[in-house]
């Protein structure tokens, strides 16, 4: 697919810091010059995700546009879509990816829950990964049974030979109140999985516009993204 180079971010679960982690990448990378836009293809439940990712963009992209496939019950794609006439699928949602990805330098695509939740009946997002030409990141909450679930989404991603891909653990505490476990997962990632590098975040607390752009400004944060971004 040519256009411009995309990034799409995935979980290791629901409520991973997907959303967190775009809105980050996304202030960083417009905050440096880059032309970035971010979408949330499917969405269910609150809208409140892609909201916030709007809040970053005003006035270059419509809700619809960002989210084109919206569904109210807060469940799995295939569940919430289950009685809407327009339902999700790799094929409708390459063609909205395709519209917004001729207007920026770099998009952002962030998923609905994890990489091997069911779009529908026969697609996962994992579909979507194989047949475009992107980097893959996951997002993990740093906490206990992140390893074993950052490694299963990792292998999977290595079993269909894809190359650009890593694991961001996203804090849920300030460093002082992180248990031991908290504090050892990254290190025992960089053992466990094959072919990827595993960066971490720090917990930003309540997360709005101000918080966001304040913590790209922070030189730990920034070294971070820019690293996560030269992954190419």
């Amino acid at each position: 697919m040519s256009g411009a180079r995309m990034i799409f971010i995935t979980g290791t679960d629901t409520g991973s810091g997907k959303t967190v982690l775009t809105r980050l990448l996304l202030a960083f990378l417009r905050s440096q010059g880059t032309h970035a836009l971010a979408m949330k293809p499917v969405c269910t439940g609150s809208r409140e995700d892609v909201y916030g990712l709007q809040r970053h963009q005003r006035g270059w992209l419509e809700d619809d546009e960002v989210n084109p496939f919206h569904y109210s019950l807060p469940a799995a794609p295939i569940l919430a879509a289950n009685r809407a006439r327009q339902k999700p699928g790799i094929q409708a949602i390459d063609r909205a990816v395709r519209e917004v990805r001729k207007q920026c330098d770099v998009l952002l695509v962030e998923g609905a829950g994890g990489l091997l939740v069911p779009l529908n009946e026969k697609e996962t997002w994992l579909n979507g990964v194989m047949q475009w030409e992107c980097q893959v990141l996951v997002a993990a909450r740093n906490q206990l049974g992140v390893i074993n679930h950052a490694t299963l989404t990792m292998d999977r991603l290595n079993g269909v030979g894809v190359q650009k891909k890593c694991v961001i653990l996203m804090n849920r505490k300030d460093a002082g109140a992180q248990s031991q476990v908290e504090q050892q997962n990254a290190s025992i990632l960089n053992k466990t999985v094959k072919n990827a590098r595993i960066f971490e975040l720090p917990y930003l607390g309540r997360v709005g516009v101000k918080s966001i752009e304040k913590a790209v400004d922070q030189k730990k944060i920034k070294k971070v993204l820019a690293e996560i971004l030269s992954l190419r």
